[in-house]
């Protein structure tokens, strides 16, 4: 081989094996961003040819995304020197030429601009083989593989770039076999193809077959050991790993963070940190990982300390340990690290006002965000969220209507404070007016929608977001269809809620969650009780919620030995401690079904204070069943815990008539005159046409009253040529507003 080539051929192995090594380098260091390899960016950066020479670049991520700003002036200097040839009357040289294209396809493909690089390939004059690969590594890039694959069988002449670029492309995108298959047929291969297909069986975590291969290989660098070290530790075997960076025989800066974030993610932060002491040499990347190692173990005074020991700390790091403070609820020492700031930017102070938001100190986060240089979507929609989450909805709105740029974040932000503050009907207009301005719903959108239709019980409604959701490609998203299980069992038709839940291809404990609690609701107790043995089947614990829905309908259906049981299970098979609605589900249970004096002992040995919730069940049990004695006992804590709760003498009242006490009757009367307590007044809603019609008793607001009341009256004039008379002894109450 001539030199000349020789060293070509060297220095693309060279950078190529760099951009592998630091593509490690990323999956390691940042631990919730996916690595991508760039593969086109190591082909036709590399290959292209200046003179007679070619032109390779550092080998470090960084500086190879810089490389791509600094292309434009390489390729004007090529062109300049192609033009200076043909001023001086000779003609440029084929290589130049060939350069000029090359680069024109890298280019147009590190800009997006894809199908403008195929259209500058299919206009070249000629083509050699970096053309054919540069092209390839572009579709690699994007992931376009049928289109890489297209090109690669149509390639005059491969060689082994080209074959390692579409190895390392179907790795890539997980076509392990597709990736297999080409390297078994490769003519020759090199430690760089090795490379690829080994990080390839690492990265989708076939760590034998990995193993396999890197004991095959009859050459390995440091890439070879990384990617089995990176390997190990993303499948959890970090002894594994430890064990092969031990046995390295030398090591690089990727080596060691490799390790580092395997001990991080597998939770051994004091471990990372004793690596971290030995090593000669540390980037800010690395030093932030460290802090939010110990802050998200909530080790604060461990993650202070080094950041303290930082040499130099970026606006991220002050940011983080800003952060951290306002998560754990110390929001003075995370003001006080605020105003040290050297320097500031919009996430800073987006930070720092979230912090006060989290904390509950929403008049200091809007104070604060008044005071910010300059604001973003981001720190807007925070404010928004912040005011919403506080009940403040009209503030929410008065600062949603004033953002510059709103985008699917800000109005989910809107949507949700109205649904989760009673305002149902405004988050369903406000989500017109969001299709209305062309912004597309998310996820989020989606699922505040459908939880406002469930609450409203307007299956209309309902419906047509869930066509829209399909239509945007969420018909099998799992949060969404979670909420389209409520909305379905809410608004009635329990029927469509079962065959999304049973078409799911994957399902979470909130999916269990909302079925059980759909049939709860519909009285389909069979169904609640095999649906809770199918969800034990499949592995899945249930947690609180759950077993509220299984309480609820062994209440319904009266089954007290069952309810019992399931009660104490709790406990005993799942380690979960009841709660106030489970000992409230249990009294019901309990009471309805005529055991009184043990719904009482039940209520007098809990753990923690009943509440009105537990006692108004032990009353409306009272009221069933006639029983004054413990009715009085339950009606006494009612009234001290909530005096101006009108359900508690409305249901006394009812039981002093059953029992024909009159004159105490009279006396509760009195009582609610001098406490000024009013019965609040009944509401119902129907949906029609999209529109909910909201009535309240006595409701005289409506366009069309005089056509209800006329209806009404004719519908009670049949009810009562039909038999009908209205009860009195249980409407005591009626003529006390």
């Amino acid at each position: 081989m001539p030199r000349a080539a020789k060293h070509r051929v060297v220095a693309l192995y060279a950078t190529y094996a760099g951009l592998i090594d630091v593509a490690q380098s990323r999956l390691t260091e940042n631990l919730r961003l996916k690595t991508k390899i760039w593969l086109f960016t190591c082909v036709s950066h590399h290959y292209s040819k200046v003179g007679n020479g070619y032109y390779f670049g550092e080998q470090s991520w960084n500086q190879s995304q810089s490389r791509k700003l600094h292309l434009p002036a390489r390729l004007s200097s090529s062109n300049i020197r192609r033009k200076r040839h043909e001023e001086n009357g000779s003609p440029a040289t084929d290589g130049v030429n060939m350069a000029y294209w090359n680069k024109m396809i890298t280019i147009h493909a590190h800009n997006g601009r894809i199908d403008v690089a195929r259209q500058v390939f299919d206009e070249m004059p000629e083509r050699n083989v970096v053309s054919w690969t540069s092209m390839i590594s572009a579709y690699v890039g994007y992931g376009k593989m049928v289109d890489a694959r297209t090109l690669f069988d149509e390639m005059p002449e491969r060689n082994v770039v080209s074959w390692t670029a579409m190895i390392a492309g179907y790795s890539q995108n997980g076509r392990l076999e597709d990736a297999c298959q080409l390297f078994d047929k490769m003519p020759e291969r090199d430690v760089i193809s090795w490379n690829a297909m080994l990080a390839g069986y690492a990265r989708n975590g076939r760590i034998e077959d990995a193993c396999r291969l890197f004991n095959q290989m009859p050459n390995r660098d440091v890439a070879s050991w990384n990617s089995m070290i990176s390997g190990y530790a993303v499948n959890g075997r970090i002894e594994d790993a430890r064990s092969f960076f031990d046995m390295m025989p030398e090591r690089n800066f990727v080596s060691w963070t490799a390790m580092i974030a395997g001990y991080i993610n597998g939770g051994r932060v004091d471990e990372a940190r004793e690596l971290f002491g030995k090593m000669r040499k540390r980037n800010l990347i690395l030093w932030n990982s460290m802090v939010l190692a110990y802050a998200k173990k909530g080790r604060l005074e461990d993650a202070r300390d080094l950041f303290e020991q930082m040499p130099k700390r970026n606006v991220a790091a002050w940011t983080l340990m800003v952060t951290k403070y306002a998560q754990c609820g110390r929001i003075e020492e995370a003001r006080h690290l605020f105003d040290k700031m050297p320097k500031r930017n919009v996430v800073s102070w987006t930070a720092m006002i979230e912090g006060y938001i989290r904390n509950g100190q929403i008049e200091h986060a809007r104070t604060l965000f008044d005071e910010m240089p300059e604001r973003d979507v981001v720190s807007w929609t925070a404010m928004v969220a912040g005011y919403a989450k506080s009940g403040r909805v009209e503030d929410a709105r008065h600062l949603f209507d004033r953002i510059p740029e709103q985008n699917v974040v800000s109005w989910n932000a809107m949507i949700a404070g109205y649904e989760r503050n009673g305002n149902e009907v405004l988050a369903l207009e406000l989500f017109l007016q969001m299709q209305q301005t062309g912004i597309n719903p998310s996820q989020g959108t989606f699922t505040s929608t459908l939880s406002a239709c469930a609450r409203l019980a307007t299956l209309e409604q309902g419906k047509q977001i869930h066509a829209k959701g399909i239509k945007m490609g969420y018909k099998w998203d799992l949060l969404v269809s979670n909420a389209l299980i409520t909305m379905y069992s809410k608004c009635g038709d329990i029927d469509e809620a079962c065959r999304i839940f049973d078409k799911m291809p994957v399902r979470d404990l909130f999916s269990w969650n909302a079925i059980i609690g759909g049939h709860g609701q519909h009285g389909n107790i069979n169904q609640v009780l095999e649906l809770f043995q199918q969800m034990e089947f499949t592995g899945i614990k249930p947690d609180n919620i759950t077993l509220v829905g299984v309480l609820s309908a062994c209440c319904h259906a009266g089954l007290v030995d069952e309810g019992r049981r399931y009660f104490l299970s709790m406990s005993t098979e799942w380690s979960l401690t009841p709660r106030l609605e489970h000992y409230a589900c249990m009294v019901d249970l309990l009471g309805r079904s005529g055991y009184l004096d043990e719904a009482e002992d039940l209520v007098n040995n809990m753990p923690v204070e009943p509440t009105a919730r537990v006692w108004g069940a032990l009353l409306g049990a009272c009221r069933i069943h006639g029983n004054m004695e413990i009715g009085n006992r339950a009606a006494e804590c009612l009234f001290n815990l909530e005096p101006q709760n009108a359900g508690t003498y409305v249901s006394m009242s009812h039981l002093y008539a059953m029992t024909g006490r009159w004159d105490d009757l009279k006396k509760l009367k009195e009582m609610m005159k001098e406490r000024r307590v009013k019965k609040q007044a009944g509401c119902s809603w129907i949906e029609i046409k999209n529109c909910v019609h909201a009535f309240v008793a006595g409701d005289k607001s409506h366009p069309l009253t005089e056509n209800i009341y006329a209806v009404l009256d004719q519908l009670m004039g049949q009810m009562k040529q039909a038999g009908y008379s209205p009860p009195n002894a249980n409407n005591a109450l009626d003529n006390m507003d």
